[in-house]
């Protein structure tokens, strides 16, 4: 591996040596045996640390057991890098490994400096071995972690120089910290508008290959509906009765503009958006997801196309992790009028953004023809909601009061 080499002190070791081997000739043509012996004892440890600093780290090498790892806020992880020597020992050395802050060391010698950690870690390895470190870390906040930089610090066995390595080579490990989960307290009901797979109890549409048993015939049933086994078994016409169902596909659209002094608005609106992801998962409900951050391509905001299960989940953990609420954002509604303008857009959607006009114009339009939620929780708007005047009706639910 390549490392780039800093070298403090070599200048103190090269003028003592300088110096002692001086004082030994001197001592040696005045025939000062014990001077001379002790100058030489000095000027052989100075040559041996000269000599040792200046091939110290050739053939050092360290691997990372694994270059991504995804992780929960609040969850652990370890951070295991296996270090490979060649045949100089390291003795005394500080490795220094300093990451971005989405997660956060369990180390007592971790410091954070302006969202990076730097975390000191005691260094030794013998010759030809190989020594594995492992660094605990915890899930702090939404975001993706990398490490930034890898050091080693070696002091000199005498004096005050030292040797400084930092790995030049890229690191390739980073640490996916995804959104919290929340449980949706609410339902997500199939859409009444087009025919679908999913099973309700009234609906316009019925799915012909699920027959669920028979009616009496009345003039305005078709002819190919009638089950003429029935009729003749109960000696009047009968007719087929089918399973109700609907559409139940969604689009979750995320608005990435923040409303003004709202803090972490834009944390809250991920977070609830997982929650519908989530629920979606749990039921099987095929989902799509949209956000207007700017990206090249025939779309020009972040799209994930519809899918369900664990797969899409995990897929749209991975998007929300590695995106950043400093990436360039377009309005809102030119988001919406270009998926309008596809004419994909399944039969319910779930808009997670506050309001504005020319949002509500546009979901106003959308009503008529899709079961359309706008959801604003995150600014706290269902305990405004709950604190307002509400009257009993004659069942347990209530209404607001007007």
């Amino acid at each position: 591996m390549n490392w780039i080499r800093y070298e403090n002190g070599f200048k103190t070791i090269h003028n003592g040596m300088l110096l002692t081997a001086t004082l030994f000739i001197l001592c040696a043509i005045f025939a000062i045996s014990t001077l001379a012996a002790c100058f030489a004892a000095v000027f052989a440890m100075l040559a041996f640390q000269n000599v040792y600093f200046s091939k110290l780290g050739e053939g050092l090498k360290v691997n990372f057991k694994a270059e991504q790892q995804r992780i929960l806020i609040g969850h652990h992880e370890e951070l295991i890098m296996e270090f490979e020597n060649g045949k100089i020992p390291i003795w005394n050395g500080t490795l220094i490994i300093s990451m971005e802050d989405a997660v956060a060391p369990r180390h007592e010698s971790a410091k954070n400096y302006s969202g990076i950690y730097d975390v000191y870690i005691p260094f030794a390895i013998g010759s030809n071995q190989k020594t594995e470190i492992r660094v605990p870390l915890e899930g702090k906040k939404r975001g993706k972690s990398q490490i930034t930089r890898v050091f080693l610090e070696i002091p000199h066995l005498f004096g005050d120089g030292s040797v400084n390595m930092e790995l030049k080579d890229p690191v390739v490990y980073q640490s996916l910290v995804y959104p919290k989960v929340t449980n949706l307290a609410s339902e997500l009901a199939p859409s009444p508008f087009k025919p679908g797979e999913t099973q309700q109890r009234q609906s316009l549409f019925t799915d012909p290959f699920q027959p669920i048993g028979t009616r009496d015939y009345v003039p305005t049933d078709r002819f190919d509906q009638i089950h003429w086994t029935a009729s003749a078994r109960m000696q009047k016409l009968q007719t087929k009765e089918f399973l109700p169902v609907s559409a139940q596909n969604v689009l979750l659209m995320l608005n990435a503009l923040e409303k003004d002094r709202m803090n972490e608005d834009f944390e809250k609106k991920i977070e609830r958006i997982v929650a519908y992801a989530d629920h979606c998962m749990k039921n099987d409900i095929p989902y799509a997801f949209a956000m207007n951050l700017r990206t090249f391509g025939g779309r020009p905001y972040l799209f994930l196309p519809s899918g369900s299960g664990k797969v899409q989940f995990q897929m749209l953990m991975e998007m929300l992790a590695k995106i950043s609420d400093k990436y360039a954002k377009l309005p809102f509604n030119e988001m919406m009028q270009h998926m309008e303008s596809t004419g994909q857009l399944p039969p319910t959607i779930v808009l997670v953004t506050h309001e504005n006009d020319n949002i509500k114009r546009q979901v106003h339009r959308w009503t008529k023809r899709f079961s359309v939620i706008v959801d604003s929780s995150f600014e706290g708007i269902e305990n405004e909601w709950k604190k307002q005047d509400v009257k009993r009706t004659g069942t347990n639910s209530t209404i607001p009061s007007a």
